[in-house]
C-alpha cells in the first residue's frame, strides 16, 4: 500500500494511504532522516487485528511524478476554462 507523509506531530508522523483508509501514525524513529512532507512510502505490512507495519520504503521519485501529474491536470483545467470564456 502507498501512503503520503502528511504531517509531523511531535515524535509521530501521519501518513495518508492512497486507498482512502484511515491515517496511519508512525513514530519518527522508523522514518528515514531525509524524508519531507509529501514524500510517498510503500508500506509492507501484516494485517491481523490491527495494521502492523513491517517496513516503510521511501519511493524517491514518486513525489515528483505526482507533482508533475497534478501540475499537468491543473494546466489542462486552466486552458479549458480560458477556452470556454
Amino acid at each position: 500500500m502507498k501512503a503520503v507523509l502528511e504531517e509531523f506531530e511531535g515524535e509521530v508522523a501521519r501518513l495518508i494511504p492512497d486507498d482512502g483508509s484511515d491515517p496511519i501514525h508512525v513514530n519518527l524513529q522508523y522514518l528515514p532522516d531525509e524524508c519531507t512532507l509529501g514524500d510517498v512510502f510503500e508500506l509492507v505490512y501484516q494485517k491481523k487485528d490491527t495494521l502492523r507495519i513491517q517496513e516503510l520504503i521511501l519511493l524517491s521519485n514518486e513525489k515528483e511524478q505526482r507533482m508533475e501529474r497534478m501540475k499537468a491536470k491543473r494546466e489542462a483545467l486552466l486552458k479549458r476554462t480560458k477556452e470556454q470564456q
